[in-house]
């Protein structure tokens, strides 16, 4: 029935409206920034230990959310990059080049759960790892205050 114009007999939203089954992180920002990427393109995933004079691609901030959340989120809509065969490289900003730090490891899980393969990992120095973030188009900065370690994951084919 409309009245006026308008529909009056639709359904009523209760709250804000979301996308189906799609993590309130994914900002609308984001989002189109996933969407603009192409295959084999360079996503930066920092947390707040990271150096802000580094960061030279646009840059989306989630605010007080942990890097696995973020992880979770993105890799929730963005696929990995099935033909290179380590589509994720991190850093580990504490230094401590030796032991792999649990936010690897859980970010690690989170992008094989969601491709449903084995994802492998390359762990990169600082100077190595700033290089090839600087190739990124799009920085997402969490500021979670968990061991600082940042992540470049490559984009595959939808």
């Amino acid at each position: 029935m409309l009245i006026g114009g308008v529909e009056f007999c639709s359904f009523y939203r209760k709250g804000p409206t979301l996308l189906k089954n799609l993590s309130p992180l994914l900002s609308g920002a984001l989002l189109s920034a996933l969407d603009s990427m192409n295959e084999g393109d360079l996503l930066t995933l920092v947390g707040s230990g990271y150096p802000e004079e580094e960061i030279v691609s646009p840059t989306i901030h989630l605010g007080e959310v942990t890097t696995e959340a973020a992880a979770d989120a993105i890799l929730s809509v963005m696929p990995l990059n099935e033909n290179d065969p380590s589509p994720i490289a991190f850093f580990d900003c504490s230094g401590a080049f030796d032991d792999l730090p649990d936010v690897a490891f859980a970010v690690n899980g989170i992008a094989s759960d969601a491709e449903l393969r084995r994802v492998s990992m390359t762990q990169l120095d600082r100077e190595p790892f700033i290089a090839l973030a600087r190739q990124s188009v799009v920085t997402v900065r969490v500021g979670s205050d968990a061991p600082p370690c940042a992540f470049v994951l490559r984009k595959g084919a939808c």
